[in-house]
């Protein structure tokens, strides 16, 4: 998983990806304080993938986590969103 980019940000942000194979995969933003703020799950194809976030989702700033979860592979960043 990479870093999202831009960060930090204000309007919306890319989380890109690679999968060794097609499958589901599970993306899921929490704020510090653990509280799930946006979960994006679905199928994906093999190779680069890419999930667009807007800050309007996720109604906060400040530091929040994202955890991408995709058979045995589970990998958290940080990423900053700004006022």
């Amino acid at each position: 998983m990479e870093q999202n980019t831009p960060n930090p940000f204000q309007g919306e942000t890319v989380i890109g990806f690679t999968l060794p194979v097609a499958g589901e995969a599970t993306l899921t933003i929490q704020d510090v304080t653990g509280r799930t703020l946006r979960v994006v799950k679905g199928q994906f194809a093999q190779g680069y993938n890419q999930v667009t976030v807007k800050a309007s989702e996720l109604n906060t700033t400040g530091v929040l986590s994202y955890t991408l979860k995709a058979g045995d592979y589970a990998a958290t960043k940080k990423m900053i969103v700004l006022e």
